[in-house]
């Protein structure tokens, strides 16, 4: 059984309801869900798509194919995909949109 069965009406400018929409969608949730988690002092992370981990599977594979090849550069692959991630999640840690 729904238990929510109000309906608050907010007036935004086109840019702002944009701009909301692409937050709420970064954390994987619906308009109605962000702005209801945003208005009970929750703040949503952001929650990366399928292919992002479908991404860093491949890279990780591709690490482990040029480990056997070429070592040092193997490593510094690692370090650049390390880096990324590390550049991203602060991004989001800091940010306070998400």
């Amino acid at each position: 059984m729904r238990t929510r069965s109000v309906g608050l009406n907010v007036r935004v400018s086109p840019a702002e309801k944009q701009r909301t929409q692409t937050a709420a969608g970064r954390c994987g949730l619906t308009l109605s869900e962000y702005l209801r988690q945003r208005a009970l002092g929750y703040t949503p992370r952001f929650h990366p798509p399928q292919a992002f981990f479908s991404y860093l599977t491949w890279m990780d594979n591709l690490t482990d194919q040029l480990a056997r090849l070429d070592p040092p550069l193997a490593e510094e692959y690692r370090r650049c995909r390390e880096g990324l991630l590390d550049s991203l999640l602060r991004k989001e840690d800091a940010s306070g949109d998400h």
